[in-house]
């Protein structure tokens, strides 16, 4: 019998355990692609800026599965951009419309 043991083995499969090969456990970030709501913003509120959406939501959601993180992230802001404009602008015109229908309305009853 020798005195070895696994502690002297520097190739023993237990001095492996800090992964120094690369680290396989990195955390993915969590990219939103917003896909739902831009269809959504498409069909109810503002399409110009809702197709603008769905493209970078699909841009985004493409890169995030290359694993490009990066891009995915930007074109995820920009998808989000896109929507809060969107909604903002269609909120706004909306507004302006019944503004406009209760001021005719309350002239056309002088």
């Amino acid at each position: 019998m020798s005195n070895f043991n696994n502690n002297d083995n520097p190739y023993a499969a237990d001095n492996f355990t800090d992964n120094s090969y690369g680290n396989f456990n990195t955390p993915v970030p969590n990219v939103p692609d917003y896909l739902v709501l831009s269809i959504l913003e498409t069909l109810f509120c503002c399409q110009p800026l809702g197709i603008a959406a769905i493209v970078f939501s699909v841009l985004a959601s493409s890169e995030k599965n290359s694993r490009n993180y990066a891009k995915a992230i930007s074109h995820a802001k920009n998808a989000k951009i896109c929507l809060l404009v969107g909604v903002i602008g269609g909120a706004l015109i909306i507004l302006f419309a019944v503004i406009m229908a209760i001021v005719g309305e309350a002239a056309g009853n002088m």
